[in-house]
């Protein structure tokens, strides 16, 4: 069975996963992983432009320089 986080992530809130060749999004607040609504799996995304977009909705704190 494989583990419910996957291995040899980089970068912050949005991680690209060398195992899966795709890229993870993650809440940095709670460390929670963003998973799809169907099946509860770990969200995969192709583009690093559709992970930060889920990222931007998925992490609920302002970054610096938002009101």
């Amino acid at each position: 069975m494989k583990s419910p986080e996957p291995a040899k992530l980089h970068g912050y809130g949005v991680l690209w996963d060398t195992g899966a060749q795709c890229y993870r999004v993650r809440n940095e607040m709670t460390r929670e992983w963003l998973r799809t609504a169907a099946t509860g799996e770990l969200a995969a995304f192709s583009s690093f432009d559709a992970a930060w977009g889920a990222w931007k909705v998925f992490e609920v704190h302002k970054r610096p320089g938002e009101q």
